[in-house]
């Protein structure tokens, strides 16, 4: 699912809250389930999140980007955008959450991306749970 942005770098400038001194990351698709990667710092080994594209869990998702921002990552259409989520991991997995409210969007044109903070009023939180979302391939429901 994510095998499209399998090995590219992007340039996330300092963006990701909390991780102001990375700026550059990579993305490794995990190969034992391609729906998810990991966004790893280029600056800093120790530092890497688990992702998703929140469209294939949550089919109702959705963002608008302000155009200060379209500007910044220099978007010119909708085709050239990746968005991502970051998974917080627990244990047991299946109750794992994903940040909805501050997803990442990738320029996959000019590898430029940035951590983009939805306003207050937006529905989404920051701790969804995954798997009230994830269908999984049977069609059932999981937990």
């Amino acid at each position: 699912m994510l095998n499209f942005l399998q090995g590219r770098i992007f340039q996330l400038n300092g963006s990701i809250l909390g991780f102001e001194d990375c700026n550059e990351f990579s993305i490794q698709v995990v190969e034992e389930n391609p729906s998810f990667a990991y966004l790893q710092s280029l600056d800093h080994d120790y530092v890497g999140f688990l992702v998703i594209t929140p469209f294939a869990f949550e089919t109702d998702y959705s963002i608008d980007i302000e155009e200060k921002d379209r500007k910044l990552l220099d978007i010119e259409a909708s085709e050239d955008v990746s968005v991502l989520t970051i998974v917080t991991t627990t244990e047991p997995f299946t109750n794992s959450t994903v940040n909805l409210l501050a997803p990442i969007i990738l320029n996959t044109r000019n590898g430029q991306g940035k951590q983009y903070v939805l306003p207050p009023s937006s529905t989404y939180s920051t701790k969804e749970p995954l798997f009230n979302v994830v269908q999984l391939e049977s069609g059932e429901s999981s937990c």
